[in-house]
């Protein structure tokens, strides 16, 4: 397979995508919710931008792997290029008419390292986009680069995942603590936002609620990993399993501090 050079062709279909859901959202006000056997919440229209997503990726990178959240599609461990797709990070906030979710695309090398990540949060009028060996953008706009070493304190925001409380104890770290409810979001709020060190993830965080952040991050130096240290296995991941440990992004320091601050429960 040729070398993907950009995956920028990618970068309508995922906005017009998201408009498209948001127009939904808005006029339904909340969403019929279904569960599925993990408990996340699905929408029909969590099928409908997938459906729409894969068909134009597909005719775009038609020897490209699709891995989806809710379709099967043949995975060739040997192709180049993998497109990772969530069609509605945040469903269930989503579904309950708030604003705080995404569509997220990420593409991985042959060594499964993400390399090109889109984020889309129409409601937030908010599209992050890091192509291949460029860094991220902000609306078409270079980032700043992350601010450098800081100490956590009492003015730090840390983004985490709503049940993160039961599994990990944080009563040690001084600042605050935000959720939204998209996992995307979560981890990439700290190139966004100065006061946000970090984010931390619980367990069952798959493939494609982590790779496009990951791209967007690792452009502009920051990491995600495991709590434990870690780097991610995206070739375990591929196959739609969950991650077997709870995820951290940041600065290497915030990382390093957030360790020494948390237990387990």
């Amino acid at each position: 397979m040729a070398r993907i050079n950009s995956s920028a062709e990618v970068v309508e279909p995922v906005r017009e995508a998201g408009l498209a859901a948001l127009a939904a959202q808005r006029a339904a006000g909340s969403l019929a919710r279904t569960y599925k056997r993990d408990g996340s919440v699905l929408t029909e229209l969590d099928r409908q931008v997938e459906e729409r997503l894969v068909g134009a990726i597909s005719v775009r990178f038609p020897r490209a792997n699709l891995i989806a959240e809710e379709s099967e599609h043949p995975l060739d461990r040997a192709n180049a290029y993998s497109f990772a797709i969530d069609p509605i990070d945040g469903t269930d906030v989503f579904s309950q008419g708030m604003p705080f979710w995404c569509v997220s695309v990420g593409l991985l090398d042959r060594h499964w390292l993400p390399v090109a990540g889109i984020i889309y949060a129409p409601a937030l009028d908010l599209m992050l986009f890091a192509d291949v060996d460029r860094k991220a953008t902000r609306d078409g706009c270079p980032l700043e680069a992350a601010r450098g070493p800081r100490a956590l304190s009492a003015q730090s925001n840390l983004m985490v995942s709503s049940r993160l409380h039961r599994r990990l104890d944080l009563t040690r770290y001084p600042g605050n603590l935000r959720g939204i409810g998209s996992a995307a979001l979560h981890l990439c709020f700290p190139l966004l936002y100065p006061d946000v060190v970090g984010a931390v993830q619980q367990e069952g965080a798959c493939i494609w609620d982590l790779a496009g952040a990951h791209a967007i991050l690792v452009s502009h130096g920051l990491e995600v990993e495991y709590l434990g240290g870690e780097r991610l296995d995206y070739a375990r991941l591929a196959s739609g399993g969950p991650a077997c440990d709870i995820v951290i992004s940041g600065l290497r320091q915030v990382r390093d501090e957030l360790r020494t601050m948390v237990s387990r429960r």
